[in-house]
């Protein structure tokens, strides 16, 4: 209501203000009838010069009764008229002007009316008919209308303070005019004399008329000089051609000898168009241009709404629609046929879009985003509707789709088209996209279902790999059912502490020593028992949890660490897993530094292992943040080294300490040559890079002694021991150095379980 009133409010003023410099652009450009005034100016001294017409100055039938009466009823229903629209259109945030204009239109009107009431010929009122009579009303009203427009062109344009203020103007108006009926009536012997019959004119009649065009001089001037002004906020142009004219008519006024010939009819008619210009003025300023003010205001305002309408239902950066409009459209598709219309619905989601606006920059994905939006709208032309959903998220609605036969070649043309890389700047960034299909009425009937199955089937589609598709079935809703429980039991592991660090021993090959631990996360759900990450931390990963987990787990081994350290065991290197996200997260640096601060760990006692895949994805933005790593002290390992596609190039720039040869390649070291190749290939590497190296998974005798006869650094497995409690890491370290000939089935992490 408030901006509905506003805006009411809002026009109101705007078409109050046509007096306000540009609101009266219309009129302004409204010329001056010069055809006009050189025509009735021709005609005037055609008349007065003109041989062949002079008849015409002494007939006495040109201007009868009753064409005087018809001429002067006119004129004052006009002056009335323009009286009318200027008191009911006046506002009082408008100047004033045109109200004192009309006001003087009223007298001037009334004084009319007494002159045609008192007209030779005419009944007698109050007192005998007269020309002398008749003429004392005319010369009234004649300089009073020229006195008015004096007023009107001399007057600031401002307006009347008060109500009140418009009231006396009006009453002062009626009261004129009373005043001169009242003598007109009353006491014409105080009237000079102004006609003699037979003779005409008196010299008093002749100069009063002249002393009106010299009056009428002024506003002429004045109207002409502000027609071309840039600021004035009404019709000058029209006011002077009235003005113009109304000279031409008291010129004529000037020239008759009797009431009835042509100087009388040609003063007359040109009265009449004058009072038409005067009342075009009033009209133009008090209603039309109002009217076209307000005509704008509402085109504005629809306009207005439909860019409204436009930015609720589109997408501001692709142009899109968005996820309201694709509703509306699926739920029109799914209603035609009598509710039984067929379509599929696709999600698209492009991989990894969070990483290029973390190291690129917000321009270059919005750029990117532009771009693919752009391609998916070439693929789907007129055959579906592409809208964009969230951030990377699109959803494109194919009508008439019956089955997966249908969509298929959409899906092919789409990552097709995906594929070229995309240029942003002085980028060149290859993209990769994950897809998911659902069809109605199969997958659903109504939008927020079909959407909820076609964003399952994508998310499926992301965990099997890049630029692939999944159609929905129904054991992915039930392992998506699967994923949102798991998801809600983390977000209470978290606020409720149901997180625990089970710890491994790494142990010196050549020695038995053990040199370090790795902290394992475990989870002790309250139905589930003691849960392994293999069963959560893919959905952690999903949900965004695992930076948040992440955090918990380095401030734990560190913590756990120096507690270990204050009660007299030798301080040791203790290795955390850090995942993709919290490298993307950005957050990394910081958080190890917090955890060491916390905590008062030495740097070099810290151990982060990432994957390989790691380092291949977003790898400057990696290689950065391992700097920063490398700065605070702590030591970088290669987790699951030899399951991905690293290079020699990417162990040198991030300074790696250790490789960990993922236990794929050490189970069936003994037995698979190739697996023992890789392994000594490794080795041999790491030797030469002067790198540490971890055996992953060493669970007997015989794979111990082959990796010692490759030269392998460390290991990690059942041999040594099973991952364990905090509290039982100190007794198991009391047993000393390990005797590597046997199983490690009496120590007491071997009871813990992995």
């Amino acid at each position: 209501m408030q901006l509905e009133s506003g805006s009411r409010m809002k026009t109101r003023q705007r078409a109050g203000s046509a007096f306000g410099g540009a609101a009266m652009s219309s009129a302004r450009r409204v010329p001056v009838a010069w055809s006009l005034i050189y025509l009735l100016a021709a005609l005037f001294l055609a008349v007065w010069l003109a041989p062949q017409l002079q008849f015409l100055k002494f007939s006495t039938s040109v201007m009868p009764v009753g064409v005087h009466t018809l001429f002067e009823m006119f004129s004052v229903i006009v002056a009335m008229l323009a009286f009318g629209v200027a008191w009911h259109a006046y506002d009082p945030a408008r100047p004033a002007n045109i109200l004192i204009l009309g006001c003087g239109l009223l007298c001037v009107a009334l004084l009319d009316s007494a002159h045609l009431l008192s007209y030779k010929g005419m009944p007698d009122f109050v007192t005998p008919a007269s020309p002398g009579k008749s003429i004392n009303f005319w010369l009234c009203a004649r300089y009073l209308g020229a006195l008015t427009l004096i007023a009107v062109s001399v007057r600031e344009w401002k307006p009347v303070p008060t109500v009140r203020g418009r009231m006396l103007l009006l009453a002062a108006s009626i009261g004129l005019a009373g005043l001169i009926w009242y003598f007109g009536m009353a006491h014409p012997d105080l009237w000079p004399r102004t006609f003699i019959e037979g003779q005409g004119l008196t010299r008093f009649k002749v100069m009063a008329e002249y002393g009106i065009i010299a009056l009428l001089l002024v506003p002429a001037v004045l109207f002409y000089r502000q027609r071309g002004s840039a600021t004035n906020s009404y019709d000058p142009s029209g006011l002077f051609t009235a003005t113009a004219i109304t000279i031409l008519a008291e010129l004529s006024f000037t020239l008759y000898v009797n009431v009835n010939e042509v100087f009388s009819l040609l003063g007359h008619s040109y009265k009449i168009l004058a009072f038409l210009f005067i009342y075009r003025a009033v009209f133009l300023v008090s209603v039309r241009e109002p009217y076209n003010l307000l005509r704008e205001e509402i085109a504005e305002r629809k306009q207005a709404e439909a860019e409204i309408r436009h930015r609720v239902y589109h997408d501001p950066l692709t142009d899109l629609p968005n996820r309201l409009l694709m509703e509306e459209f699926v739920q029109q598709a799914l209603a035609s046929r009598g509710g039984h219309g067929r379509l599929a619905l696709i999600s698209l989601d492009m991989d990894h879009f969070q990483s290029i606006n973390d190291s690129l920059g917000l321009a270059v994905g919005d750029d990117l985003l532009t771009q693919v939006a752009q391609r998916l709208v070439e693929v789907c032309g007129e055959r579906c509707v592409v809208s964009r959903i969230a951030g990377d998220s699109f959803l494109m609605m194919l009508r008439d789709a019956k089955d997966e036969a249908d969509v298929l070649p959409v899906l092919r043309e789409l990552v097709a088209r995906m594929l070229p890389p995309y240029h942003a700047g002085r980028h060149e960034i290859p993209l990769s996209v994950s897809i998911g299909v659902s069809l109605s009425p199969r997958d659903g009937r109504d939008f927020e279902t079909l959407k909820r199955n076609a964003d399952t089937a994508m998310y499926r589609a992301r965990h099997g790999g890049r630029n692939i598709w999944r159609f929905f079935d129904q054991d992915m809703d039930a392992r998506e059912q699967e994923r949102m429980q798991m998801f809600g039991w983390l977000r209470e592991a978290i606020d409720q502490g149901q997180f625990e660090l089970y710890y491994q021993p790494q142990v010196a090959l050549a020695s038995g020593q053990v040199t370090g631990v790795e902290a394992l996360l475990r989870w002790r759900h309250p139905q589930l028992g003691l849960v392994t990450p293999d069963r959560f931390i893919r959905v952690a990963e999903d949900t965004g949890l695992i930076t948040e987990i992440g955090d918990w787990v380095l401030a734990e081994a560190c913590r756990q660490a120096m507690q270990w350290q204050d009660k007299g065991l030798p301080p040791m290197t203790i290795a955390v897993n850090v995942s993709a996200a919290q490298f993307r997260s950005r957050q990394l640096e910081r958080s190890v530094a917090d955890a060491l601060r916390a905590s008062g760990l030495s740097p070099s006692l810290l151990e982060l292992e990432m994957t390989e895949s790691v380092l291949m994805h977003d790898s400057d933005h990696v290689l950065e943040a391992a700097r920063a790593l490398r700065q605070l002290g702590v030591r970088l390992a290669i987790d699951d080294f030899g399951t991905g596609y690293s290079s020699l190039s990417y162990l040198k720039r991030f300074a790696v300490s250790r490789l960990k040869i993922d236990r794929s390649f050490v189970a069936d070291l003994t037995s698979d040559p190739d697996d023992a190749a890789i392994v000594r290939a490794i080795v041999e590497m790491a030797r030469s890079l002067r790198l540490f190296t971890v055996a992953e998974g060493v669970e007997n005798q015989a794979t111990l002694e082959a990796l010692r006869a490759l030269g392998c650094d460390e290991g990690q497995g059942f041999l040594f021991a099973r991952p364990m409690p905090a509290a039982e890491l100190p007794g198991f370290l009391a047993a000393g150095s390990l005797t590597l000939g046997t199983t490690q089935a009496d120590h007491p992490g071997h009871q813990t379980g992995r």
